[in-house]
């Protein structure tokens, strides 16, 4: 049984996991009671960010909404002050939350804030360190995936579903989305092969598949979501993925998301033009070079073999 925003109220704060002042995100650690037994505790991980303001075509109603406002200072013609919202409606939330519970360590460890390094991953590294730990991770990590993929789970939130077993995907909006702000449009396509787990097992013969995600996608957006044109659509692939199942990051270009940075994401347009015109075996082939958390799995392995 999930937890409901009543069982919010029964969340016992551990410690601050990682706040971001830029994103506006704050992320704890804390314990639920069990679903299954009430004087069992379990760790649960609770994502709060703040939402997009919500204004209206001719007038932003946030003004009606404050009741106090605290000066910090003034210069000539400009006045600086903290505000106070009074209590916002259902339609219009201050804050979008998730919660993660039970929550394991490696979810506890993903959303730390933790030291960030460069560090370089060759082919024969990946091959000989890093691919045995992904077939090492249990499918039930990803079984969410699946359920969304076999439409066990959010079928209200798919957006478009190609079911072709080689070259289809399913599109669904991104849970870091409010989904109602354009400018911070935020996809994900998740690919219908269970047979690509990221950018390194792609080759030639996933060629079929990139294109037609793409293409799709292109002539999707502005379709679904009119004032979006398809050169303001921007679609990337991390490396290393949060999951190892292929998925596709499909952003607006204004959208400030994590993990669109130098040194984690990969257009997918390059993608596509390195496998056909330069090799076809480009990703097994090449040492790639990224950002990591230190405490990342990833990290150790690479940083073992440089021991």
């Amino acid at each position: 049984m999930a937890p409901t925003t009543h069982s919010l109220s029964n969340f016992v704060f551990t410690r601050v996991l990682n706040e971001d002042p830029v994103l506006k995100t704050l992320t704890l650690l804390g314990t639920l009671p069990s679903t299954t037994d009430p004087n069992v505790v379990q760790p649960a991980v609770l994502l709060i960010e703040k939402t997009h303001f919500v204004t209206q075509s001719s007038e932003s109603d946030i003004t009606r909404r404050i009741s106090e406002v605290l000066s910090t200072g003034s210069n000539d013609i400009y006045f600086w002050w903290n505000a106070i919202l009074a209590s916002g409606q259902a339609q219009d939330p201050d804050l979008k939350m998730t919660v993660i519970y039970p929550a394991t360590e490696a979810h506890i460890g993903k959303y730390s804030r933790q030291e960030r390094r460069m560090v370089t991953e060759t082919a024969e590294i990946y091959k000989s360190k890093v691919l045995p730990w992904i077939e090492s991770q249990p499918k039930s990590r990803i079984q969410w995936v699946y359920n969304i993929l076999e439409g066990i789970k959010e079928t209200e939130n798919v957006l478009f579903r190609d079911d072709d077993h080689d070259t289809g995907f399913i599109v669904l909006p991104d849970s870091k989305w409010d989904k109602r702000t354009l400018s911070s449009l935020y996809l994900l396509a998740i690919s219908q092969r269970a047979d690509v787990r990221c950018m390194r097992d792609l080759t030639t013969k996933h060629l079929p598949m990139l294109k037609n995600v793409r293409d799709k996608i292109l002539a999707l957006v502005p379709q679904r979501f009119p004032g979006i044109a398809s050169d303001e659509v921007r679609m990337f692939v991390h490396y290393h993925p949060s999951y190892y199942h292929f998925h596709v990051h499909v952003t607006h270009i204004s959208a400030h998301v994590p993990g669109s940075t130098v040194g984690q994401s990969h257009l997918l347009d390059t993608i596509i033009d390195n496998i056909e015109n330069i090799d076809p075996l480009y990703y097994s082939k090449a040492s790639l070079r990224f950002t990591l958390g230190i405490t990342h799995p990833v990290y150790k392995l690479i940083q073992g073999t440089n021991a």
